[in-house]
């Protein structure tokens, strides 16, 4: 089966500036999502869906690829129905994804790895 995690990553926080990327344990927030979905070795591509060109540069060095995404996905406005649609346009055909959001650090890859156990029973 082929599938992706989805991490999405907007820099635009109105309660919490920049709360994706805050130091936590000495690394930014999102860099355990991208940790956890590379280390669950689920998923044949981990992508980071963002609108700012320095969280881009912070995935990639945590190893994930990434989508830059415009203002229209990017505002108060833009659901996550919105921001999942515009990668999955932008991809091959998968047979599923996976949403991990940034704002979860205590979800690890053997989280990850028995919820796609369960998903795929």
């Amino acid at each position: 089966m082929k599938k992706i995690a989805i991490i999405p990553a907007r820099s635009g926080s109105k309660g919490l500036k920049d709360k994706n990327i805050i130091k936590v344990c000495g690394k930014p927030l999102m860099s355990y999502s991208i940790e956890a979905a590379i280390n669950s070795k689920c998923f044949d591509k981990v992508i980071v869906t963002t609108d700012s060109e320095k969280y881009a540069e912070i995935a990639k060095k945590y190893g994930a690829e990434v989508i830059l995404r415009g203002e229209r996905l990017s505002n108060d406005n833009a659901t996550s129905y919105m921001v999942i649609a515009d990668v999955l346009s932008k991809v091959e055909i998968v047979d599923y994804f996976v949403l991990l959001q940034p704002t979860s650090p205590m979800r690890d890859e053997l989280h990850i790895k028995k919820a796609c156990e369960m998903f795929e029973e």
